[in-house]
This record gives C-alpha cells, sequence and structure tokens, in this order.
C-alpha cells in the first residue's frame, strides 16, 4: 500500500466518525486550567530559591557548630590533662618544702 492510499483510508474513517461540538465555554475553561497550572507552578517556584540558599546555609552552620563542639571538647581535655599536671607538681613542691631533711638546719 502506498502513502496515498493509507490516507484516504483515514480521511474515510474520519468521515465516519460522528461530530463533536466544543461546549460553550471550552475555551474559558482551557484558559483557566492553564491559568491555575501556572499558579501551581509560580508558587512552587517561589520557595526554590530559598531552599537552595537555607538547605546549604544551615548544612554549613550544623558542620561549623559541630566541629566548635569538637575543639572545644578537646581544649576540655588539654586543660584538665594541663591542670592535673600543674597540680602535682604543686604537690611535690608542697612535699618538697617539708620534707624531714629540710629541718635540719
Amino acid at each position: 500500500m502506498d502513502n496515498h492510499q493509507e490516507d484516504d483510508a483515514l480521511w474515510n474513517l474520519l468521515g465516519q466518525a460522528r461530530e463533536t461540538k466544543a461546549s460553550p465555554y471550552f475555551a474559558r475553561k482551557v484558559l483557566r486550567s492553564i491559568r491555575l497550572e501556572n499558579e501551581a507552578r509560580k508558587s512552587k517556584g517561589t520557595w526554590m530559591p530559598v531552599l537552595r540558599w537555607f538547605l546549604p546555609t544551615s548544612a554549613l552552620a550544623a558542620l561549623l557548630i559541630g566541629w566548635a563542639v569538637v575543639q572545644w571538647d578537646e581544649e576540655k581535655d588539654a586543660f584538665a590533662a594541663e591542670f592535673n599536671a600543674v597540680a602535682e607538681l604543686s604537690s611535690l613542691v608542697a612535699l618538697e618544702n617539708t620534707a624531714p631533711w629540710m629541718d635540719l638546719n
């Protein structure tokens, strides 16, 4: 079958189909649905720039806070170790000052 005969069969079939009429408000309904779809798209679109800015910023803030807490814990442990070392030295100095051989004079 060549292309022209296929077109004739299609047109014959379309000629047999019943004719439909659009409702009087068809254009209004189509335009309303397009407008509603655009409004829905715009409402989603207003949050996207906020999320693009907010999500990375909050992730960075969480990382910085976590890093600061870890650093603070490390500094606290280092301070405690230094404090204990100084306390041991103080006790050694106190022990040396009260040693029995110091009283021999």
